[in-house]
């Protein structure tokens, strides 16, 4: 039953992150908020990609959606593997 905690607190954390990214008023860029004319930079090894204020918003309501996504299946494999783990108790008990 440590994979159900497991799963039930990863699918709250990425519930909040979700609901964190998706419902931001101000956008940020890393932990810090942006202005419109602002511009975030990215590195990623040793490439650098630039976006705009409204781009990083949508950038962010993606990583929003990908979150609910992933807190979604933790939350739905966390309660299936809670159902066949109650079955399989339930079936040896029912067999002695």
């Amino acid at each position: 039953m440590v994979w159900v905690l497991f799963g039930v607190v990863i699918a709250i954390g990425s519930f909040a992150n979700s609901y964190d990214k998706l419902t931001e008023t101000r956008v940020s860029c890393g932990h810090q908020q942006m202005s419109r004319s602002d511009r975030c930079q990215e590195i990623d090894g040793s490439s650098v990609s630039e976006r705009s204020y409204s781009e990083q918003r949508s950038a962010n309501q993606k990583e929003g959606l990908m979150s609910l996504v992933v807190g979604f299946v933790a939350l739905v494999g966390s309660l299936i593997y809670a159902i066949i783990a109650i079955g399989q108790r339930v079936e040896v008990r029912r067999g002695t």
